[in-house]
């Protein structure tokens, strides 16, 4: 036999009225977090947006590696031509 939050609440020398209202209030609290749980097609599409942003950030960091290692050499040559002599 399976037993009903109602019927659980009814036994639990409640009211009717006051049962079914408490019911109520639970159903709409537990819609309304079920409505925030996210999916698993929201979590795809994050996964798509952290990939997104994971090759934008290696290009950036590439390109700063790059531009530092050039202003590195050219202030390397400038010392080496004119504080070598």
């Amino acid at each position: 036999m399976k037993t009903t939050s109602l019927d659980i609440l009814e036994e639990s020398a409640l009211p009717t009225a006051q049962a079914r209202a408490i019911l109520k209030v639970m159903e709409s609290e537990m819609a309304a977090a079920h409505e925030m749980l996210a999916t698993k097609n929201d979590i795809l599409a994050l996964e798509v947006k952290v990939e997104r942003i994971q090759g934008s950030l290696a290009r950036w960091v590439l390109t700063c590696i790059l531009g530092q290692t050039a202003v590195l050499a050219g202030l390397g040559y400038f010392l080496i031509t004119r504080l070598g002599k």
